[in-house]
């Protein structure tokens, strides 16, 4: 009988130079990592385009049970804008004026703090639940869209931002490259991202809260996302770590999903539609990198 050829093992999506193996499984996916780079990725055999559209609704935003998402986007606004205004006083320092574009706006509660700073904000979102919202507050400046399929002139901004967006890309490479034409040639990117090399991610290991699949499909280090920068035509100008505000329903929402805690669901139940669910928290973990860049210029 004639053998039957086994499937190729694709080699690592950043390096190339070796076959990503096993490093965990979670929730029931796989958790891959090339031994070379260390990038770790999810084993994702869904349709991406069918999975994003179904998945980022109204429940993502909402607090479901089986969406590990937010708890109130929307009614968790004031630590959320207070972490867009500590961003943008960043930005300030590369750009003070200019077109914007949110990669991944939600709500469009960024788009609202930049406007307010005297930006010309516009924003897409594959989510029609958040869009719906956003349109509201800034009518055809924003689209639903994905990454790949968001159509707007060449070189038509000065500042793109992606704000816990890039570990959501099926192909985060290609989506790079296609924002990069978009970007005037002294534009600024700037990319908020969980730093899987980090002393808290080694800790804790397959428990570390970014490690979310199916949401999150690439899981990057500051080495590895600058590598996959470098390779879209981008370098690297500056990468600092933020603490986040967030709200107490928020915290504890997230420790009753990823974490599975069982006091923390109780906690939640108690105070999720209480003022006292909307005290705000400040943590740093120092996991939460940005990461600033600009396109590289051709050697004249």
């Amino acid at each position: 009988m004639p053998r039957t050829k086994k499937p190729k093992r694709a080699r690592c999506y950043l390096c190339s130079q070796a076959m990503p193996v096993k490093a965990f499984s979670k929730y029931g996916y796989d958790i891959l990592q090339c031994k070379s780079c260390q990038l770790y990725s999810l084993k994702f055999h869904q349709n991406y385009q069918d999975f994003v559209h179904d998945y980022y609704n109204e429940e993502f935003f909402m607090g479901s049970n089986d969406r590990i998402g937010y708890s109130d986007y929307e009614g968790d606004s004031w630590p959320e804008t207070t972490n867009m205004r500590r961003y943008l006083h960043r930005i300030r320092k590369f750009k003070k004026q200019g077109k914007l574009l949110d990669a991944g706006c939600a709500t469009g509660l960024f788009m609202e703090v930049a406007k307010v700073a005297g930006y010309q904000p516009y924003g897409f979102d594959v989510s029609g639940y958040a869009i719906n919202i956003a349109r509201k507050k800034f009518g055809g400046r924003v689209k639903r869209s994905t990454v790949s399929a968001a159509k707007y002139p060449e070189k038509a901004f000065d500042i793109i931002t992606l704000f816990d967006v890039i570990e959501h890309l099926e192909d985060p490479k290609k989506d790079l490259l296609h924002l990069k034409k978009m970007l005037k040639d002294d534009g600024l990117l700037m990319i908020n991202t969980g730093d899987a090399g980090s002393v808290l991610a080694k800790i804790q290991g397959k428990h570390w809260h970014f490690f979310v699949p199916p949401q999150h499909l690439f899981f990057f280090s500051r080495k590895t996302l600058s590598q996959l920068l470098e390779q879209a035509g981008f370098r690297v100008v500056k990468i600092d770590y933020k603490g986040k505000w967030v709200s107490l329903r928020y915290f504890l929402n997230l420790l009753r999903q990823i974490h599975q805690n069982k006091l923390a669901a109780i906690a939640y139940r108690l105070v999720a539609h209480t003022p006292i669910g909307k005290l705000p928290l400040y943590l740093n973990f120092f996991d939460n990198m940005v990461v600033y860049a600009q396109k590289k210029q051709p050697r004249s």
